[in-house]
């Protein structure tokens, strides 16, 4: 080889004779030892990223040779070498293929590890289809096409496949009519206990026929396939799967079915030294294997939609049903005390991890299964393609009917939850009782802030802990319920000497706190947000102003969702900076609080104005695609507030808040310039008016994200407000 390369052109008869002796002899020499094939050549067939190397360096010899005695014989040389290859690569075809349809032939004893073994192969074949590129190439040299000769000629790889799967379709066929009778013991399903293992096998097999004739027709144009329709009987897969389909679909069903049951069955084991530890294994094994049954099932491409549809309705039906038995199991659990049995009632309460695993077991399945069909099973697409192929129109309500499936399921989860931690409130109760009788004597000395203690407890000792275990979707629920517990001790255990009106008002003060106390952080931002925008009874104070800001805002309606346009126009009598300067301004737009959208709004902010106290921006903003219910939510704002650009840290000038609930329909206007202009004063926050609500907030921001997020911005706010005043 290294002689032919030292040529400048191989093709070239400056040789010897000898040379061309010596070549022509290792040419054929080499052409039949791989005639007479050993067992320790590497094989062509299943391509693989470990031969491919080998593979290539035979392939460049032989084509080398091949060019150097291309001048003398080129079409027999040619010929020779082709059919050396395809029989070698038949050799292949013919040894890898050691399944025969006998070993599917018993009906009556369906040889299961036979079927795993070719389904075993057959996955190899769905891998290499991702290198089959690199082997097309390799054979393309010699005039040859690999992907031809494995599956489109008589006896190929492809008619091996096409064989095995129909004899085993037909032999499955049978066993499945024979086991089909309804079971008298309860199983997980009426039929045979070994349709889940059959199903389950078969159902990949489809999965991977799927994948190679895809992968197959994506590589020839669909000219090249219909040329020859005959050529890969593999192509008739689907349609030998019908038969079955019904059965496959059953044993999907029986095996989520099986799945759920045992998820509720295993008690929780808990890994010591752990600290956060928010699932069991049992219910992270059985969302994982739900997801993919379901996401298998969704990606058969059958061509009988009737068939899809009908999966639609039961799998759907399936899954809500044993999502309501799997929360009555661990209903019944609870009362048999099995999770709370190490749980007590001390003064120093301590939570139990298992009690926040299982509640967070019954978030992971309700959210990652139950709420995520419409999405697993393709509701939409399903529903559209069955009302086009019958032509019903009254199966646009299909949807809803299932959606309203799951929304039972879904009420009687969060049945469970409430009770949990309604369980919980309760053991809270003891621990709370000493507190609550020191809070009454304090109150007869007079003591300022007697309730410190009780709600540093509640939020340091149990909430936080509380916070660390559970979900985050949770954690408001369980919060409000101790919160509302506490309320209850108040009231059992008021002092029975004590005055009617003055323990009136004693309840009366401390409900209002511990109803703020239990609220959401979501929610209270909602009312913060509502306090700075009321007229009279606002608790927060704001330095005078007389810089007024212009704007028009409104909103529209599209395919049932809110747009809301904000056109900044100008502002007026902005301060000085440092008691000289015109400021470098521009207006920042917010929608407030972010948590009611289901992704955080996006900020927009107009171009600088420099110097000047009377800017213009006249600019267009839009946020599209919004919930329609924060339009009527109150205390969702829009926020405009107004900046000096500096170059370290902007300077704060002033904010509005505009309640959403107040701006303008679109409906009956033709644009928004027919919107009047909005005039309001801009106000900077006093230093020493902290509302109790960001009291509340500051609170929670050690063991809560949003509020630690939220506190920081309204921090920054009324920092950068105060050091304008100064």
């Amino acid at each position: 080889m290294n002689k032919v390369q030292e040529r400048t052109n191989v093709k070239d008869v400056d040789f010897t004779e000898y040379e061309k002796i010596v070549f022509k002899e290792a040419f054929y020499l080499f052409i039949d030892h791989y005639k007479q094939r050993t067992h320790h050549d590497a094989s062509w067939f299943l391509p693989s990223k470990d031969n491919l190397p080998n593979i290539q360096s035979i392939f460049e010899t032989m084509y080398t040779l091949f060019q150097l005695t291309n001048c003398s014989n080129e079409i027999t040389i040619k010929y020779h070498l082709e059919q050396t290859i395809k029989t070698r690569l038949q050799t292949d075809i013919n040894d890898s293929f050691s399944f025969y349809s006998s070993l599917f032939n018993n009906e009556n004893n369906t040889q299961f590890n036979n079927i795993r073994d070719l389904l075993e192969y057959i996955k190899k074949i769905d891998v290499s289809m991702s290198i089959i590129h690199e082997y097309e190439k390799l054979f393309s040299l010699f005039n040859i096409s690999y992907i031809k000769i494995c599956f489109f000629q008589a006896n190929s790889a492809g008619d091996r496949l096409a064989e095995l799967t129909k004899c085993l379709l037909t032999n499955m066929t049978d066993y499945f009519q024979t086991c089909s009778k309804p079971m008298v013991t309860a199983t997980s399903s009426i039929y045979g206990p070994n349709l889940i293992q059959s199903s389950s096998l078969l159902l990949n097999l489809y999965l991977y026929l799927q994948k190679i004739i895809r992968l197959l027709q994506d590589y020839f144009a669909t000219r090249d396939l219909e040329i020859n329709p005959f050529t890969l009987r593999l192509i008739d897969y689907c349609h030998w799967f019908s038969p079955i389909m019904e059965f496959l679909l059953e044993g999907v069903i029986a095996c989520i079915r099986q799945i759920i049951e045992r998820a509720a069955e295993y008690d929780i084991e808990l890994v010591p030294y752990v600290d956060i530890y928010h699932y069991s294994d049992s219910s992270t094994m059985a969302t994982i294997s739900c997801e993919r049954l379901c996401q298998e099932w969704a990606t058969i491409e059958h061509p009988d939609i009737t068939i899809r549809y009908t999966a639609l309705f039961k799998l759907t039906n399936t899954i809500c049903e044993q999502c309501q038995c799997y929360t009555k199991r661990i209903a019944r659990q609870l009362s048999e005390n099995k999770y709370f049995s190490d749980v007590y009632s001390t003064r120093s309460f301590i939570v139990s991890k298992k009690l926040c695993i299982l509640i967070n077991d019954i978030e992971n399945v309700k959210k990652r299964i139950l709420l995520s069909l419409p999405d697993l099973l393709n509701f939409t697409d399903v529903i559209n393609n069955m009302i086009k192929y019958s032509e019903l129109t009254s199966l646009q309500k299909t949807e809803l009917t299932l959606k309203r499936l799951i929304s039972t399921a879904e009420d009687e989860m969060n049945g469970v939850i409430k009770l949990i931690f309604d369980r919980v409130a309760t053991l809270f109760y003891v621990s709370l009782k000493s507190k609550i009788f020191n809070y009454y004597e304090e109150e007869k000395l007079g003591k300022a802030d007697c309730m410190t203690e009780i709600l540093q407890y509640i939020d340091e000792e149990i909430l936080h802990k509380l916070y660390q275990g559970l979900e985050s979707i949770q954690y408001p629920r369980i919060a409000c319920a101790i919160h509302m517990k506490t309320l209850q001790c108040l009231k059992e255990l008021l002092p029975l000497s004590e005055l009617p009106d003055s323990s009136c008002d004693e309840v009366t003060t401390f409900r209002q706190t511990l109803e703020t106390y239990a609220l959401s952080t979501d929610k209270l931002q909602l009312r913060y947000f509502l306090e700075i925008i009321s007229q009279d009874h606002s608790p927060h104070e704001y330095s005078n102003q007389i810089s007024t800001i212009f704007f028009r805002s409104a909103y529209d309606v599209v395919n049932g969702l809110a747009v809301i346009s904000v056109s900044s126009l100008r502002c007026q009598d902005l301060p000085k900076i440092n008691q000289i300067d015109a400021p470098d301004s521009y207006v920042l737009l917010e929608l407030l609080p972010s948590t009611l959208y289901p992704e955080p709004p996006k900020e927009y902010r107009t171009h600088i104005q420099k110097r000047t106290f009377n800017p213009a921006f006249n600019e267009l903003f839009e946020w599209n695609s919004l919930p329609l219910n924060v339009i009527r939510k109150d205390g969702a704002v829009l926020r405009l507030s107004v900046w000096n650009k500096h170059k370290k840290t902007d300077d704060f000038i002033g904010e509005c808040f505009v309640r959403l609930i107040t701006i303008e329909s679109l409906k009956t206007r033709a644009s928004l310039r027919d919107i009047p202009v909005s005039q309001v004063l801009l106000r900077r926050p006093y230093k020493n008016t902290p509302s109790e609500i960001l009291k509340v907030i500051r609170n929670r921001a050690t063991c809560d994200v949003e509020a630690a997020v939220f506190l920081k911005q309204r921090i920054a706010v009324l920092k950068s407000g105060n050091e304008c005043d100064n």
